[in-house]
């Protein structure tokens, strides 16, 4: 087993060029990991704005690096796009600078994701004294509008929530790719519904795309009444203080299975 205080760790955010608070969650997660002095290095990087994998690649040390995505599920992003810009092909550990990179699975695809989200709804329903029967959990994932899209962690969420039968329905929508989240209403005729975002940072989509959709101003939580409905909308899953214990766990999954 690799021992990870020689090793560094790079979480791996989207961000956004257009949005700041995008950034906001994986740093504040690589400053928590810091301070739990587990690794010989923590550096946040992104996809979307400075610093780049490879500029933090650049900044790293050791001679081996684990590179967690702190995304939301498995689409191409993380399949092929994330892997390439690391340097990685294939399954070989081996990035162009000869370092060891060990890439593990996305921070959002973790099994306890569910519990995770359903933790958080079951707080609004009991804060709110909602009865659960007549609650329609509408799950919000990313997608993608590349071919095959990316929904297969969140189709996994919401099957997993679903058995677990604590609201009435579950529905699903996405950003990018069919069904979309602006023809929620076609998906549901609950008159309670509870909006949670599959998305790590809310960033662009979280605080100024999904409100209004739903009758809300940016920073609003709700209840928002709409159409005969009332609506509350839950932050992005990358707030949650677990987070941090889930990307120790993708660490501790990539070590075993690494040769």
């Amino acid at each position: 087993m690799i021992d990870t205080s020689k090793a560094a760790l790079l979480l791996i955010g989207h961000g956004s060029a257009r949005n700041q608070q995008s950034r906001v969650p994986t740093e504040r997660l690589a400053e928590e990991l810091r301070r739990r002095g587990l690794f010989a290095q923590v550096e946040a990087c992104f996809l979307k704005e400075p610093p780049l994998i490879a500029d933090a690649l650049a900044r790293l040390s050791t001679p081996t690096v684990i590179a967690v995505p702190n995304l939301a599920g498995e689409g191409p992003l993380v399949r092929n796009d994330i892997p390439r810009m690391l340097g990685l092909t294939g399954d070989e550990p081996t990035g162009r600078d000869g370092r060891r990179i060990l890439y593990t699975r996305p921070v959002g695809s973790h099994p306890r994701i569910p519990d995770l989200i359903r933790r958080r709804v079951t707080g609004l329903i009991t804060s709110q004294r909602l009865s659960p029967d007549e609650v329609c959990l509408l799950l919000v994932g990313h997608g993608s509008s590349r071919p095959g899209g990316a929904a297969t962690t969140a189709q996994a969420i919401a099957a997993a929530l679903r058995d677990s039968a604590f609201v009435g329905t579950v529905a699903l929508a996405y950003l990018e790719q069919a069904p979309f989240v602006a023809d929620w209403r076609a998906l549901t005729a609950a008159r309670t519904v509870i909006v949670a975002p599959l998305l790590i940072a809310e960033g662009l989509h979280g605080s100024e795309d999904l409100p209004p959709l739903f009758g809300l101003t940016p920073g609003q939580g709700g209840p928002a009444a709409i159409d005969g409905r009332r609506v509350w909308l839950c932050p992005g899953i990358g707030a949650d203080p677990d987070i941090a214990d889930l990307i120790l766990d993708r660490v501790q999954d990539c070590l075993a299975s690494s040769p």
